[in-house]
């Protein structure tokens, strides 16, 4: 951003911003009565340079829970426009699916604002939470079987794995089923959740905000969805991109294990095939054969008889897979790292080891900075001293700019509503005697998420301030909300509904991946055919890594009846031109199956980048670039460069 910009932003973000003409009709309701839209605020935080209104719009889309029975019940789901850079964008925007499935989008504008950002010079980007994901999720969130045990969440998070009933009568499975009865006991056609359903809301998302041809973008669940879409509504579709792919002809369940397997076979070939990695480890795959082996067995020690486990053994793979662009060094460090481990009972030198005890984490990569200085003059050293200075300088203002944008942010939803915010610092001073008792704590956390149940009144609060607080400390809280206008007391009800949210998300995450997952995978998928499919790999080993997972949810199916949609899981033919994008390092959806994807899809092409994980635009920019040329000219024959120049460096201690 230059001074223009960031004055402009500040302009914005103290009144009101100029709503520019392609918005306006969201105000109305939208492009299609149909699907009514209405505009709403868009959830913190947003990247520095967004200016809600005008760059950024959010809102929600009214659509049928079944399309084909358009005056029965209908859902809202949440939705975000970010507009395109350029002053005359190109007419057909990206709509980016998320993945999940359950995972939302719409709560993380600011982080894919980043990831998309090569794709927005051109083209406005939509994405939305899907039905039965984070905001859109309303009508599949069971609240009373969750409220039982709210109290397990005493660190901030809990997962359904770890739910039990207060009195432990209950566990996970018993829940979970309490769940399903739940959500269906209030109306909810649970059966609806599906695929199917979800592709007909994106094209009724499209029709409401005025597209008429779109291109679309989906990374992992994403890319089934955007599968069918291409299968069921390709009208309206001018080109797909499906990064992290997962065909929808895979048993994804039976087959947990065998993206990992698939990418440790890559990243043993690419050490063979590099001469330096090659020489210095020649046979890699049959020491890590071993020392995988030995870990399971507990025969890898360390120097104090302390067992390596099999997932120490593996973590690397993960740590990669798992992190944007960083200075993680954990791709070429990996097979030094494991002949480190192999050798561990001979006493010998272990570099890396060493650097990960060290820095408490993997090996960093180098700074751009090192060398740079070697054999220059004193001026040239000084004149980089400067450079180097002034950068950090730079950064540090950088970092001033942003917090100083959030905290105006932050004041701007503030501003109307004093008393509750007031209401809600008082009531964390006044907390310490509640939070220190383990009962008091667990039924302080119950009766706040209770009041959700209800609607937002002044009792409800009240009555949970009496209920909560030592007698000494109510006069405060009371007469706080007596004071509180209605906007204040809704305020704190939506400041409810955010904290259970955000407490409960990796629980509702499980139930709304289940939804899905259970419903459409089940019996396409079992317990038998993941333990048959693993032990086939050629490695095994990771069937082990899994194993408790596939049992969980497995367990967790029994609690859904599967759905029959005919010919879901049909491989899908189309002529749309497709990229089809894989990383070598994913572990969650197999390198191989961008290329299985493209077989019927006659206009696709395949790329795999080297050195990524899970969605390779988060991690190498040369994809955003490669997207980009992508979308651009879709039937393009394009290069491999982004392959080429994306390939790892292994490290070779001396």
């Amino acid at each position: 951003m230059d001074l223009t910009e960031i004055l402009a932003l500040i302009a914005s973000l103290s009144g009101e911003p100029e709503i520019p003409d392609q918005f306006a009709p969201y105000f109305e309701g939208g492009a299609a009565s149909a699907y009514p839209i209405t505009v709403v605020p868009c959830p913190l935080p947003l990247a520095r340079n967004e200016i809600e209104g005008d760059t950024v719009i959010c809102g929600t889309v009214n659509v049928p829970e079944r399309h084909e029975m358009p005056d029965g019940k209908r859902i809202d789901l949440y939705f975000t426009v970010m507009r395109a850079h350029s002053a005359v964008p190109e007419p057909d925007p990206v709509l980016h699916l998320h993945g999940g499935p359950g995972g939302g989008a719409v709560t993380s504008i600011e982080m894919y604002a980043g990831i998309f950002e090569p794709l927005r010079r051109t083209r406005d980007i939509v994405m939305f939470d899907q039905r039965a994901a984070v905001l859109s999720s309303q009508s599949t969130t069971c609240r009373a079987a969750l409220d039982q045990s709210i109290g397990n969440a005493i660190d901030g998070t809990f997962s359904f794995v770890d739910v039990t009933s207060e009195d432990g009568s209950l566990t996970a499975a018993d829940l979970l089923t309490e769940c399903v009865a739940e959500i269906e006991a209030t109306g909810t056609d649970l059966a609806a959740y599906n695929t199917v359903e979800n592709a007909n809301d994106a094209v009724a998302l499209m029709e409401a905000l005025g597209y008429d041809s779109y291109n679309v973008h989906g990374i992992s669940y994403g890319t089934r969805l955007t599968l069918e879409i291409l299968r069921s509504h390709p009208e309206n579709v001018r080109s797909a991109v499906i990064d992290g792919v997962a065909p929808l002809q895979v048993a994804l369940y039976d087959t947990l294990a065998l993206p990992a397997s698939e990418a440790m076979d890559i990243l043993i070939d690419q050490c063979a095939a590099d001469e330096a990695c090659n020489a210095a480890f020649p046979d890699f795959r049959e020491v890590l054969t071993d020392t995988l082996n030995r870990a399971i067995d507990g025969e890898l020690l360390l120097a104090d008889g302390t067992p390596v486990p099999m997932d120490s053994v593996i973590m690397p793979m993960y740590l990669r897979n798992g992190t944007y662009p960083d200075p993680s060094d954990a791709t070429s460090t990996y097979p030094a790292y494991i002949y480190e481990l192999a050798r561990l009972d001979e006493g010998g030198p272990t570099p890396v080891l060493d650097m990960i005890e060290e820095t408490e984490g993997y090996p960093r990569r180098p700074s751009p900075l090192e060398g740079v200085r070697d054999g220059l003059l004193d001026a040239e050293v000084a004149a980089v001293d400067d450079a180097e200075a002034s950068a950090e300088i730079a950064a540090q203002a950088n970092m001033a700019l942003e917090g100083a944008v959030d905290a105006l942010r932050q004041r701007r939803v503030e501003i109307n509503v004093p008393l509750a915010r007031i209401f809600d610092d008082e009531m964390i001073q006044l907390a310490g005697d509640v939070l220190e008792d383990d009962d008091k704590r667990r039924a302080a956390l119950l009766g706040y998420a209770q009041l959700r149940e209800g609607p937002p009144s002044a009792d409800a609060l009240r009555g949970y301030v009496t209920d909560t607080f030592p007698a000494d400390s109510q006069p405060r809280l009371l007469g706080l909300v007596d004071a509180m206008s209605d906007a204040e007391i809704a305020a704190i009800f939506a400041d409810v509904q955010r904290g259970v949210r955000d407490t409960l998300s990796a629980v509702t995450g499980d139930l709304h991946l289940w939804i899905y997952a259970c419903q459409e995978s089940i019996p396409h998928n079992s317990i038998e055919g993941y333990r048959e499919t693993s032990a086939a790999l050629s490695w095994p080993q990771f069937g082990l890594l899994y194993d408790e997972a596939a049992e969980t949810f497995f367990a967790a199916c029994e609690a859904f009846t599967p759905l029959e949609i005919p010919d879901f899981h049909d491989p899908v033919v189309s002529d749309i031109p497709v990229l089809s994008l894989g990383s070598a390092w994913d572990v969650q959806t197999a390198p191989s199956w961008p290329a299985l994807a493209a077989e019927t899809l006659s206009n696709a092409q395949v790329f795999l980048i080297p050195e990524a994980g899970h969605g390779a635009i988060a991690y190498q920019d040369c994809v955003g670039d490669l997207t980009q040329a992508f979308l651009t000219d879709p039937m393009r024959s394009l290069p491999d460069t982004c392959e080429q120049g994306s390939l790892p460096h292994f490290y070779v201690p001396e």
